[in-house]
């Protein structure tokens, strides 16, 4: 990254999810002013990252490398956009308690929530300051405004920034949801009173640019699930992101018409649930159709939902808990129905298939995206992308959110239908300068990705994973031994995980090499150690196609 600036340009620099999904994070800065929108977390794009549960962009070189970041604003609370913040906020706090100014967030109340509930107990959130849609917020010399679309999450919001170069739109995750019921309608009005004041530069999702017509509604789900959960000769366990609370909202309906309960399993849904009913977005009432589990077990099956974490088919969620060893008293059973009410995302897809294979294994009824119209996206297709064009009516746009794929899609779309603007095609690193006479990228900015394991939520070294990729393909060779005054080396040599033709086989091999051969007396240790691995590397390339995780002792230390 750099942080050389332009005096006379506002920038606009994505660290991530521009080029890639997840991680999303934009610097906006201007000559007197730096903001972030968005710090969110990227899953493993390839499972073969033992122990990464996810990534984030390296908080501490972000703050190394723009010292003046001043505001951060969020645009919605799905992990994506927030994962990051657990981290980043405690490094902002530690900062203002040595005398720095504090570094105040900006977000909706429901995704300030979120943020809350996430942060370490002893973290202060007192940075977090909650807004209202459509009251700018003044930071230094950019004004930002929240201004409300439909997402398949609670208080979804795109941004409008006005800076001394000009205003830019960024759109969030949004679709066009004509019936969104939640009291945070897309904002169409508002859009267009700020496409008629002018709007320089639109960045906008690209998830589904490729994808033709408008993304359905939650609306237009309710007869498939009615006509499903209706025809369900026992008990229904529905599975959908947790953070999905307007899909729940169209289930408590649906369970009300047709006299069932609804139960949640897992805690993400909890925790989504108890934050929905403490802002009044869920109505529970008296009646409510919302039970504990405890209640729910003294139900008929055929007057009960369960709405359970597992829609990836996550280990230690709800259902697959259920499915092998039942979960909370809860166990699966023939005649039971399951609907996954959700998209595989990348890389899921053959965990999702054997647990699928399970269900139907034992008897259960499994729904899913591809059988029944069950879910919906909460991106944009065209027909959602070109009402957003008609309504703010740039004079340039640049795709954000996605693969690069989608990325190219949606920029040779734009090239077609915006006649009388610019279209930019930018990814992570690339900085868009929004100037009095125009706009462009520029730049090649370095940015670093952090490992995180999610188990203890520490950072983890390249190293480390590098470890537990060669454990993981190639096992682990451990060698022992001593380098006489003489130089001659004794050595012993075990190993775990390592395939070999025989029991010992290759343990002789190595052992062969290394025993008998003479060291220099006078050399280092850690020369004798990078004898002794190239050594033993070499013996066990004609039999071993794998270079095992290798550790050497010698004379009582560790050298490797």
């Amino acid at each position: 990254m750099s942080a050389n600036l332009e005096t006379e340009a506002t920038r606009i620099i994505p660290l991530g999810g521009v080029g890639e999904f997840g991680a999303n994070a934009t610097i906006i800065q201007t000559a007197t002013t730096t903001i972030l929108v968005d710090f969110g977390l990227m899953f493993p794009p390839d499972r073969r990252q033992p122990g990464v549960d996810y990534y984030i962009i390296d908080p501490e070189l972000l703050l190394e490398t723009f010292p003046n970041l001043g505001a951060v604003f969020i645009t919605h609370g799905h992990e994506d956009h927030i994962g990051g913040l657990s981290f980043l906020l405690p490094l902002l706090a530690k900062r203002a308690a040595d005398d720095a100014p504090a570094i105040p967030l900006y977000t909706m109340p429901y995704t300030a929530g979120l943020i809350r509930a996430s942060l370490p107990k002893a973290a202060d959130d007192r940075c977090i300051e909650e807004v209202a849609l459509n009251r700018p917020i003044h930071h230094g010399d950019l004004s930002v405004e929240f201004i409300g679309v439909t997402h398949s999450i609670v208080q979804a919001c795109a941004l409008h920034i006005r800076t001394p170069q000009g205003s830019l739109v960024h759109s969030g995750d949004f679709k066009v949801d004509p019936l969104p019921q939640d009291g945070y309608p897309f904002q169409s009005k508002r859009l267009q009173e700020l496409g008629d004041e002018g709007v320089d530069l639109l960045l906008m999702d690209s998830t589904n640019a490729t994808k033709l017509g408008f993304c359905p509604g939650e609306a237009e789900l309710v007869p498939h699930l009615t006509e499903l959960i209706a025809q369900a000769p026992g008990r229904v366990f529905l599975t959908t992101f947790s953070s999905h609370m307007p899909r729940i909202r169209r289930l408590r309906e649906i369970a009300g018409r047709l006299g069932r309960k609804i139960a949640f399993l897992g805690k993400s849904f909890h925790k989504h649930f108890q934050l929905c009913t403490s802002l009044e977005y869920m109505p529970v009432d008296g009646d409510s159709v919302f039970v504990s589990v405890d209640s729910a077990e003294k139900l008929a099956p055929d007057e009960i939902i369960y709405v359970v974490t597992g829609s990836q088919a996550e280990q230690r969620s709800a259902l697959v808990r259920i499915l092998k060893t039942g979960f909370q008293g809860v166990e699966l059973s023939a005649g039971d129905t399951v609907i996954f009410s959700s998209k595989a995302i990348p890389g899921n897809e053959r965990a999702l298939a054997l647990l699928v294979s399970g269900l139907e294994r034992i008897g259960v009824q499994v729904w899913t995206p591809r059988s029944r119209a069950v879910h919906t996206s909460g991106h944009a297709y065209r027909e959602d992308l070109a009402y957003m064009l008609s309504l703010v009516r740039p004079k340039f746009a640049a795709p954000i959110h996605g693969e690069f794929h989608q990325l190219l899609e949606h920029h040779r779309w734009l090239r077609e239908v915006l006649h009388d603007g610019e279209v930019l095609l930018l990814e992570d690193g690339n900085e868009i300068q929004l100037r009095n006479d125009g706009a462009c990228v520029l730049g090649d900015h370095t940015r670093s990705l952090l490992a995180i394991d999610g188990n203890q939520e520490w950072p983890l070294p390249s190293t480390v994973i590098k470890d537990r990729k060669d454990l993981m393909y190639s096992g682990l060779l451990l060698i022992n031994g001593v380098v006489t005054d003489t130089g001659e080396g004794q050595f012993e040599v075990e190993s775990h995980g390592m395939v070999e033709p025989e029991t010992g086989f290759l343990l002789r091999v190595v052992g062969s090499a290394l025993n008998g051969k003479r060291f220099d007396p006078e050399a280092a240790d850690q020369e004798w150690a990078r004898q002794v691995y190239q050594t033993a590397v070499r013996a066990l390339k004609p039999y071993f196609m794998g270079k095992p995780l290798t550790k050497i002792v010698i004379n009582g230390r560790i050298l490797r």
